[in-house]
């Protein structure tokens, strides 16, 4: 499904990746592991096609992720650290808009019904700028309801959340798993990287340890 060669990538003169290879199968869940400015988020984004890199090809679905068209990673969701989505709107109209950005109609009552799943719904029409990180992050995990994806790249899926969060996003996880979704995720709790990832690789120096 997903196959990523040789990719390079420095920051003044600073190499953070290099020649990282790796692959995602259909169905597979992968977790990325390191530490601190290991490059982990830094691959996602690339993989994301949201950074550029130095150097490298990133495949999806027989697709060119690197050169080729926007529709090629279609069906690739990322989630970062930050909700990429305007402070100033709200849940309802961020969802939509996301929607519609890819290419997604969603009626109001559908992305309600969704936000009340993950607790969300008391403020459904306020600006996200008074939400909490870890209203955020379920608004994240909205969002990866309604959209339709092969592959998620999430980062830290469980950063900020509460225990009916975490119960929240652990019950969708499994539930992607079961699905059949391909997931790549970045975690660093050892515990939950081994009760979610088929494969769990550790970046270090630049190289992924294990593959």
């Amino acid at each position: 499904m997903l196959s990523v060669s040789n990719i390079k990538k420095s920051f003044n003169h600073r190499s953070v990746l290099k020649n990282v290879s790796f692959s995602v199968k259909e169905g597979e869940t992968v977790v990325i592991m390191g530490k601190n400015g290991a490059g982990k988020s830094t691959l996602l984004r690339i993989m994301a096609r949201i950074m550029t890199c130095d150097g490298g090809e990133i495949s999806f679905q027989n697709g060119n992720v690197l050169r080729g068209f926007p529709s090629t990673r279609k069906k690739i969701l990322y989630l970062g650290h930050a909700p990429a989505m305007y402070t100033a709107l709200s849940a309802v109209e961020n969802l939509k808009l996301a929607m519609e950005l890819r290419g997604i109609t969603v009626n109001k009552s559908k992305i309600k019904n969704q936000l009340n799943q993950f607790g969300l719904m008391n403020q459904c029409d306020d600006p996200i700028s008074i939400y909490s990180q870890g209203m955020l992050q379920r608004l994240k995990l909205t969002y990866a309801e309604l959209a339709y994806w092969d592959l998620l790249l999430i980062d830290e899926p469980f950063s900020g959340l509460d225990k009916e969060g975490i119960d929240l996003m652990d019950n969708a996880i499994n539930r992607w798993s079961v699905k059949g979704k391909s997931i790549c995720m970045v975690l660093h709790d050892q515990k939950k990287a081994e009760n979610y990832g088929d494969r769990i690789l550790h970046l270090n120096n630049g190289i992924f340890l294990n593959t």
